[in-house]
């Protein structure tokens, strides 16, 4: 069986996926599926209102494509600043109402209900790993994979600030070494901006992207992003 997230069949080709807040124009949601956009990914972590009533609303308003939740503490990257019991009950409304969810894999605390939650709900789970700091040795980053995989998710993400070409090459490396797992590799900052649109060659099954404001360091926008992959991909 391929993997998919929701219709969307990932390993073939690249798969876009668009960060996006709430109160998003329908407009602007619907112009990004006709130029090719596949995934939304909600960063309820960021939204204006993370009570469950609002965040279901949103999740509702996006129709058309499917929907990853994340909620990322700011240690992780995120906005989210509540507990971690109340992230975990969110997570378990939102998980009746995405196509996948996000969650780091170093989130020791809620981690494994939200897989056994997501699992019940027969939906994928993406496990990350965010280090904006460095690019870690090869060694550790096999060792998230390790964890992931012990985990039970279903993708791994991995992105890493890269301070030089040496960085790209560790992560690059990660992904030929580690072909036969799910994986999804980034590269952040300046110095591996290109890994956001060559990654995938190597097998990284997503390519993230935003509106509005970025998410991550070195993300490239919605149009210029769906533009460069329609010029170096089949799709």
């Amino acid at each position: 069986m391929p993997l998919t997230i929701g219709t969307c069949v990932l390993g073939d080709v690249p798969r876009v996926a668009l960060a996006i807040r709430d109160a998003m124009p329908q407009e602007t949601l619907a112009a990004y599926h006709a130029q090719g956009g596949d995934i939304v990914e909600l960063r309820i972590d960021q939204f204006s209102d993370v009570t469950p009533p609002h965040v279901t609303e949103q999740i509702r308003n996006v129709t058309g494509m499917p929907r990853i939740g994340t909620i990322r503490r700011r240690e992780e990257g995120g906005g989210w600043a509540g507990t971690e019991q109340d992230r975990l009950a969110l997570y378990q409304t939102v998980i009746g109402h995405v196509e996948a969810v996000d969650i780091e894999i170093n989130a020791d605390e809620i981690n494994r209900p939200i897989v056994e939650a997501s699992r019940q709900k027969q939906i994928p789970i993406i496990g990350s790993f965010h280090d904006f700091e460095a690019t870690p040795d090869i060694n550790t980053l096999e060792n998230v994979c390790a964890k992931g995989n012990a985990l039970g998710v279903d993708i791994i993400k991995i992105a890493c600030q890269c301070a030089n070409g040496s960085d790209v090459r560790t992560l690059a490396r990660l992904l030929i070494e580690q072909h036969e797992q799910n994986l999804v590799v980034i590269g952040m900052g300046a110095a591996a901006a290109a890994t956001r649109l060559f990654f995938p060659a190597l097998g990284s099954l997503l390519v993230y992207t935003f509106l509005g404001a970025p998410t991550a360091p070195g993300q490239l926008c919605w149009a210029e992003t769906l533009d460069l992959i329609k010029t170096f991909y089949i799709r």
